[in-house]
């Protein structure tokens, strides 16, 4: 499909310390729009070569997160009059041929935000099996928030100006990408996803420790369920904290119907963890009331 010249795009990359790619990903990207690429605080050369490839280049002074650095480019979508915004990774992972894939949905009106999936084609079997139990995790995190089940970590995304002007984003680091479907699905947006290719044989796979990353993003959806759904979450931790209770119990009074003597700290335990669990519930019923009043 080819892109509408009266259809002003940019595509915007956030890269931290990407010498090594960003120059041919800026290459293959310009065919399709502007490209910007957001340097978010590289002590490499990412911003120099994006430059020399054709890239405008806008710099943090220091490294501040793929999320401030999305909406530093948003903004500048935003006040150039842009009226699609396409994002992708700088390490080389997504194929810029395929951004007028994601950005055929938006042009014809059918969503305002469209997702490159890697579950739509054969590029899931390419994802390492911890990768994919974690994206899984993260997935299924995201659709109890949401409620849309989504590759949710994708960074391959087009957006519209109508999505970028309602998008009051607040995550600076990796959790941008749950923030950002969070906020379309309570403005109501069209959400809507396409299938692509990802590489993962790229010359630097990780700039995070995947677990510290995974965790990372997991605390920020749980803080999200917390707000969206409270009951929901507190209830979790505290039917958690009364089966462990119940655990504790047993190990404390099973010496006793063998005539023996009721393991105390076990006794005290179950006690304290019972405790927790009816204030994580008393806990949930009370933001869950605040969250429906805050809503109307």
């Amino acid at each position: 499909m080819g892109i509408p010249m009266d259809n002003r795009t940019l595509i915007v990359i956030p890269a931290y310390n990407e010498e090594l790619t960003i120059g041919s990903v800026v290459a293959l990207a310009k065919k399709y729009g502007d490209v910007l690429v957001v340097d978010d605080g590289s002590f490499d050369r990412t911003s120099e070569i994006a430059k020399e490839v054709g890239a405008i280049v806008i710099r943090h002074e220091r490294n501040v997160g793929k999320g401030q650095a999305l909406k530093t480019g948003f903004e500048y979508a935003l006040s150039r009059g842009y009226d699609f915004v396409v994002t992708l990774d700088a390490d080389g992972q997504h194929n810029p041929d395929e951004i007028p894939l994601l950005l055929e949905p938006t042009i014809k009106g059918e969503a305002d935000l469209v997702i490159g999936s890697r579950y739509l084609n054969e590029s899931k079997k390419k994802i390492p099996v911890y990768r994919r139990f974690g994206l899984w995790v993260l997935n299924k995190g995201t659709k109890v928030v949401a409620g849309v089940d989504v590759d949710s970590q994708s960074g391959f995304r087009a957006i519209n100006r109508k999505a970028l002007e309602k998008l009051n984003l607040n995550s600076i680091d990796y959790s941008v990408e749950t923030d950002m479907i969070v906020k379309a699905r309570e403005e109501g947006l069209k959400i809507k996803e396409v299938p692509i290719s990802v590489r993962y044989d790229v010359p630097k796979k990780h700039k995070k420790n995947p677990v510290s990353h995974g965790l990372s993003v997991l605390a920020s959806i749980l803080s999200f369920i917390g707000y969206k759904r409270p009951l929901l979450l507190f209830g979790s931790l505290s039917m958690i904290s009364f089966i462990v209770a119940g655990i504790l119990g047993y190990l404390a009074l099973e010496p006793y119907y063998r005539g023996e003597n009721v393991y105390l700290t076990q006794a005290i335990g179950a006690g304290i963890f019972v405790i927790i669990g009816i204030q994580l519930f008393i806990a949930g019923l009370m933001l869950n009331v605040l969250a429906k009043m805050v809503r109307e």
